[in-house]
């Protein structure tokens, strides 16, 4: 069973890096300028990489993204369906998400967004009602 945490197996005290590609603005026209881990490493490999945060509270956390781009659970979601940057035609020839399209259905995407939720710790989600 995946963990849904943002840590990497076998300790568990590194957390998961990626690159997918976050646009600039939720009108998904332009790759964000922020160079990521780049900036640590100086390697094309981590150039607009980003820590992977925990699916845990999700629901909870927006915006999303590293520049909070994506305002709520349904377009972030969607970003992730349309195959990340890479699937939106952003050039990211080290892209880790697969460039093409989920082509899930407005019901996949709406139990998605259920299940994200169902993520939620109740004592947190009561606070936020």
């Amino acid at each position: 069973m995946p963990l849904t945490n943002g840590t990497v197996p076998p300790f568990f005290k590194e957390t998961e890096k990626e690159v997918i590609g976050v646009p600039e603005t939720a009108a998904n026209k332009k790759l964000d300028d922020d160079v990521g881990f780049y900036w640590r490493f100086e390697e094309e490999l981590h150039r607009v990489m980003f820590k992977t945060p925990t699916v845990r509270n999700a629901a909870l956390t927006a915006p999303y993204m590293h520049n909070g781009v994506y305002k709520t659970l349904e377009q972030l979601i969607e970003f992730y369906n349309l195959g990340g940057g890479g699937g939106m035609g952003f050039d990211l020839p080290h892209q880790t998400l697969p460039f093409d399209e989920l082509d899930l259905t407005e019901e996949e995407l709406q139990a998605l967004v259920a299940y994200v939720k169902t993520l939620s710790d109740d004592d947190v989600a009561t606070h936020y009602d």
